[in-house]
């Protein structure tokens, strides 16, 4: 099977196609055959080491040294179900599924092995799969944190970074729990996040919303710039904030504080039924930047390293047969 390694750090012409063996199932696990994969933000960074600051030496530890222990990146996949290993019960060959290997990677390939009991879901067939596929890491990631934030109607929502795979899904995850929501980006993309659910936009070009007087019971940085110190101020009594991208030492500082929420992601199949059945009732509309077939990878990479990408970037197979 063809598959993007990447064996070395550094920028988008550091992954390459080429042949690999398919992978085959082990008990429990079954194969799917890739209709769609993305590249995002965190396959940037791990290729680039382009991480938070302070997290430097963490991620070489887990993820590699000098080189990507594991080179196949890509953390989602949409397809159909090729074969299954012993003991699989829930899915069977030619279901249409939708599913992602978390940190363990391997999704920029062909073919793909997902546990049974890990971060699977089926597709009905009202859903392609470029959708598909376009919600797992940002819908994934928005659900978890506004779950943590135990998130309810009537409150003031602030999302810094609306525009991006995690803020144009926790827009309308936001909107659809009941919240008001205050939506941070460029004037660029002003009309697509009101078009998203958005009350009200911020073009963080020309204003602050720190500095507008303005107080929110939930503010989610997806960006990195919106540290406690920073927004504390804006911030309702009991008000909590949404460190999904944040440097190392502003996070420890922050740590102590009721208020923060941070930590990583972790990508379930509870939250990928929920996203496909919103998206199935019209509640979510998964964005998506563009989509490439898959021999563009490259250009993948750069599009998501240029910062302008809106949405997900969908990556597409073209299987011979």
């Amino acid at each position: 099977m063809q598959a993007a390694l990447c064996e070395g750090y550094g920028p988008p012409e550091v992954v390459h196609i080429r042949e690999v063996p398919t992978p085959v199932p082990a008990a429990g696990e079954v194969l799917i055959k890739s209709a769609a994969t993305t590249v995002n933000s965190g396959d940037a960074r791990l290729r680039s080491l382009r991480v938070p600051r302070g997290m430097g030496v963490a991620v070489r530890l887990r993820f590699g040294l000098t080189k990507p222990k594991q080179p196949i990146l890509g953390f989602d996949v949409a397809g159909r179900i090729e074969a299954i290993g012993t003991g699989v019960s829930r899915f069977q060959v030619g279901d249409r599924v939708v599913g992602s290997r978390d940190f363990k990677l391997g999704c920029h390939a062909e073919y793909v092995t997902v546990a049974e009991d890990g971060g699977i879901a089926a597709l009905p067939d009202a859903i392609s799969d470029h959708e598909a596929v376009a919600l797992c890491f940002g819908g994934s990631t928005a659900l978890h944190f506004l779950e943590r934030a135990n998130l309810a109607a009537g409150q003031q929502v602030l999302i810094n970074g609306a525009s991006g795979a995690v803020g144009a899904l926790a827009v309308q995850l936001a909107k659809h729990a009941g919240a008001e929501v205050t939506a941070v980006c460029s004037g660029a993309n002003a009309d697509l996040v009101r078009s998203l659910g958005a009350d009200h936009v911020v073009d963080y070009t020309t204003e602050d919303f720190t500095r507008n007087g303005l107080r929110y019971d939930v503010i989610m940085d997806n960006q990195g710039n919106a540290t406690y110190p920073r927004v504390k101020g804006s911030l309702e009594p009991g008000g909590r904030v949404l460190m999904v991208y944040g440097d190392l030492w502003p996070t420890i500082a922050a740590s102590w504080q009721k208020a923060v929420i941070s930590g990583t992601a972790k990508l379930s199949a509870d939250h990928f039924r929920t996203l496909v059945a919103l998206t199935e009732q019209g509640a979510l509309r998964p964005v998506i930047d563009a989509v490439l077939p898959f021999t563009e990878i490259v250009e993948a990479h750069r599009r998501v390293d240029s910062g302008h990408k809106v949405g997900s970037l969908v990556l597409t197979f073209d299987h011979d047969d």
